[in-house]
């Protein structure tokens, strides 16, 4: 279930329940109405299709050094998502009306046997409801988690002046994508819930909690969830998925309940078909480190963009790691040593907070122009 919430004229978000597939799937949109909804609409359409060409037969796609270990299932959905980033990435950067969208997402699969796997990429979120309580499974790929990664000692003041609501990583930035992926072993009565931010960003897990003392109907409690990020605000488009493993009496023959929502239809298929089919499973090889967006070359903001990174860098970087990021390369960081010279700048449509390096605004949409 989806909801355009209080404070945007249109949704972006997408949710696919495809459960002939076992796949189920939420992407939040990125770029503005025009390109947002297509970025996420393209994303749920494209999951569909790898899923329905892959259901016999080899995976197309190479697999990743840190996923040969991955049991089939989830390798499966880890190609479904490189392949998804793909899609979006070339209408992306081959269609001037789409330049700079992007698309988050959470998905899950069950495999017909004890164990849920689990992707994403971005802030969507899956949480498992099991005995009374809930657990968040993934974790939000934002620049406030990264710069914690990198140094879990940043004071609550360092953290403040970071920007909120920035994510460093997303669907449609580049050619490739890292996907992190897990696998669950789920029991009879586990629920999980997929959600976009406009949902985990408006209510708490325990307000979470409190919706499955008062109904165990799935579509209920969607709508009651709903309700209460609308009524909390609503400043984000909302979309939230439960998907129900049924009592059964051993695990093994447990069965996954959510009503059927396929793919939207709108003009993606047309758009996916613009996709040269020799491009559509090139190899794709993932990497260990993704590096923030920066436009093409040739782009005209890309000068500004990257030197205004660069500088807002100096602080934390030495001079060889900048100069091996100014040539495009990949920098290992034992920690930010200041974050006084981040620079930040605003959306002159929303005065929101913009991360440089950033497309758009993480806000309202806008896309970032140059001067």
């Amino acid at each position: 279930m989806t909801d355009v919430g209080r404070q945007r004229r249109h949704n972006e978000d997408n949710v696919l329940v495809a459960q002939s597939l076992d796949l189920f799937v939420v992407a939040d949109g990125m770029g503005g109405h025009s390109t947002g909804h297509v970025a996420s609409a393209l994303t749920a359409t494209s999951m569909q299709n790898f899923f329905e060409a892959t259901a016999q037969g080899e995976l197309p796609l190479p697999t990743p050094n840190d996923e040969v270990d991955l049991p089939r299932p989830a390798e499966r959905l880890a190609q479904a998502v490189r392949k998804a980033n793909r899609d979006v990435y070339e209408i992306s950067s081959t269609h001037k009306e789409h330049r700079g969208m992007g698309s988050t997402i959470v998905a899950i699969h069950y495999d017909g046997d004890e164990s849920l796997h689990i992707a994403h990429v971005g802030d969507s979120r899956c949480y498992r409801i099991r005995g009374g309580g809930i657990e968040q499974l993934t974790r939000d790929h934002s620049l406030i988690n990264d710069a914690l990664a990198l140094k879990p000692d940043l004071t609550e003041d360092e953290l403040a002046r970071l920007p909120k609501n920035v994510i460093t990583r997303a669907l449609g930035m580049k050619d490739a994508v890292k996907v992190d992926v897990q696998t669950v072993k789920i029991e009879p009565g586990d629920t999980f819930l997929l959600c976009s931010d406009g949902l985990s960003g408006m209510i708490s897990n325990e307000q979470i909690l409190e919706v499955f003392d008062l109904t165990g109907d799935l579509s209920e409690a969607c709508e009651l969830l709903i309700a209460m990020a609308n009524e909390a605000g609503g400043v984000d488009n909302i979309s939230a998925l439960l998907v129900r493993a049924d009592d059964a009496p051993p695990a093994s023959e447990a069965h996954i309940s959510a009503m059927e929502v396929d793919a939207p239809e709108l003009a993606v298929e047309e758009v996916a078909a613009s996709i040269p089919f020799s491009q559509r499973y090139r190899d794709i090889q993932d990497t260990e480190r993704v590096r923030s967006y920066r436009p093409p070359p040739g782009d005209p903001i890309e000068e500004m963009v990257v030197g205004a990174e660069l500088d807002g860098l100096r602080e934390v970087m030495t001079p060889d790691d900048l100069a091996m990021l100014a040539a495009g390369g990949d920098i290992e960081m034992d920690g930010p040593r200041s974050i006084d010279e981040i620079r930040v700048a605003r959306c002159m449509r929303c005065d929101h907070e913009l991360y440089v390096g950033n497309a758009f605004c993480t806000e309202c949409g806008m896309k970032i122009e140059s001067d």
